[in-house]
């Protein structure tokens, strides 16, 4: 897989040190992208990794809240050959309901999941547009169509990135990029261990009875999904959401 020059087309992903960040940007770069990972946390022996598979492969200590970091990420992008995939999976929770959400946490909440993607695509969207066209994926969630009870500003945070990406969507369709909001359910990673310690359950179980399938998902699992959106054979998906989610909808609806 090569984009314009010979150079490996380029996937830049955020929330990349752990969970369905970390999973996704394993297999892109052993699908043969690319990656440029960014988290605020040390992404540990993920360089080392992404970097057997794909010599120009980076991790990068950036925070998506700030644009200067968000700007200095894009560019290492772009710096190593055509941007064509950009998943922004970073995100934070917080387990209140509205009266006990102090407007610090609110505030929190909504800028590493609503503006940290805007700053994202911000900086991404020339990138995408100078290499052709290409994919940004935007994880949401479940609990932005039906949820439980004490995810005030997570689901409220959400639900702004399943309404962003829509107009995304219709924004840049001519310019050949799709956005897909990609709604996920119970996932094994540390923010369903923080929400399962939160509700008083033990890890694996934060929405108990409430999953068809009777199980998280693997991030892999959610991964491929992402893998699939990204790659030609969704190229007709864009703008509408896409649901990963074990039947979790089906149950909570």
């Amino acid at each position: 897989m090569t984009g314009p020059g010979g150079c490996p087309p380029v996937a830049l992903v955020t929330g990349a040190a752990s969970g369905i960040g970390r999973a996704t940007a394993m297999l892109l770069a052993a699908r043969g992208l690319t990656v440029v990972g960014v988290d605020t946390a040390d992404s540990g022996d993920l360089e080392p990794w992404l970097r057997g598979q794909q010599p120009a492969s980076v991790a990068l200590r950036a925070d998506v809240t700030s644009p200067a970091e968000v700007a200095a990420a894009a560019a290492a992008a772009g710096e190593r050959g055509p941007l064509t995939t950009v998943v922004n999976a970073a995100a934070v929770l917080a387990c209140h309901d509205v009266a006990s959400t102090d407007e610090a946490e609110w505030d929190h909440v909504f800028a590493a999941n609503v503006k940290g993607t805007y700053l994202v695509c911000r900086m991404a969207v020339p990138l995408l547009r100078a290499a052709g066209g290409g994919c940004v994926v935007n994880l949401s969630s479940v609990h932005a169509l039906a949820t439980v009870p004490r995810l005030a500003a997570y689901a409220a945070s959400k639900g702004a990135v399943l309404a962003l990406s829509r107009q995304m969507a219709i924004d840049y369709a001519a310019d050949g990029i799709r956005v897909v909001p990609l709604i996920v359910g119970s996932v094994d990673t540390g923010m369903s261990r923080q929400h399962a310690l939160a509700e008083g359950l033990p890890p694996g179980r934060a929405e108990p009875g409430l999953r068809a399938l009777g199980r998280m998902a693997e991030p892999a699992e959610i991964a491929r999904v992402i893998a699939f959106l990204a790659s030609a054979d969704a190229g007709f998906i864009t703008g509408s959401p896409v649901v990963a989610d074990g039947g979790m909808l089906a149950r909570l609806g």
